[in-house]
């Protein structure tokens, strides 16, 4: 009798072991913008100067607006720390968002390969953008909700 209990208690102990470890192994997963995309989607690392340097040769007018230096300084800041982000004020984001639609649209009346690539780089990296300010706020509002 007595190592039946013994039994029972090993196999019950053996059970709750494997619930706990199968409950350690979930994964969270990740549906930012920038999962399905390679980080040379993006305007990071460096890519950046590259970018400027490509819109300095060919859209020579638009690079002394102030639509691309809010632009500009917007992804700066995001490659030196991205979470530097989320201290952008509403109203600069808001600038931010209207420069990238006028990026995105001077890009696209240059009609070769290049400039079609630095479209997609340049709007990859403002949604990325967007998603960590729309997460932040978020976070922010189920924060303020408790």
């Amino acid at each position: 009798m007595k190592t039946r209990v013994i039994f029972a208690s090993v196999i019950l102990g053996l059970g709750l072991a494997t619930t706990q470890a199968t409950a350690a192994t979930t994964t969270n997963t990740d549906d930012s913008p920038a999962t399905t995309k390679p980080a040379n989607a993006m305007l990071v690392n460096g890519s950046q100067k590259q970018f400027a340097s490509y819109a300095e040769q060919n859209i020579i007018k638009f690079t002394h607006t102030t639509n691309w230096q809010n632009f500009m300084s917007v992804v700066s800041l995001y490659n030196q720390s991205p979470s530097a982000v989320l201290t952008i004020s509403p109203a600069d984001r808001a600038k931010f968002n209207e420069a990238t639609t006028q990026v995105i649209n001077t890009l696209a009346k240059q009609k070769n390969a290049e400039a079609i690539r630095w479209t997609n780089q340049a709007g990859y990296t403002a949604r990325m953008i967007n998603f960590l300010w729309n997460a932040d706020q978020s976070l922010s509002q189920a924060a303020g909700v408790q």
